[in-house]
């Protein structure tokens, strides 16, 4: 899914999953961030990494990266036990769960 976000004043489009939008909105939200000046601040640091390591990450791998890593930060082990990970059903409390 494209989403047009404003990144220092201009347009951009970033392709990312669903998942990960709904992820980064509730990181806005958690952080009293609008996405735009998340994905600003993202950018911003992005393009520093890649002129230090002559890398080409793109802006939609390093929001999926970014993601990951809040909730790697965020996750203890009293989350994991309230969303029933940790009983042999790792997709449980996921998108993946089986619902019937």
């Amino acid at each position: 899914m494209s989403r047009s976000v404003t990144i220092a004043g201009q347009s951009s489009q970033i392709r990312i999953e669903p998942s990960y939008w709904e992820a980064l909105e509730e990181i806005s939200r958690r952080e009293g961030l609008d996405i735009n000046e998340l994905c600003t601040d993202l950018k911003e640091r992005l393009d520093i990494q890649n002129r230090r390591n002559d890398a080409g990450v793109s802006l939609a791998n390093a929001v999926r990266v970014f993601v990951v890593g809040y909730f790697r930060q965020a996750a203890t082990e009293a989350g994991h036990s309230r969303a029933g990970h940790g009983r042999g059903e790792p997709l449980l409390s996921t998108p993946f769960s089986r619902q019937g």
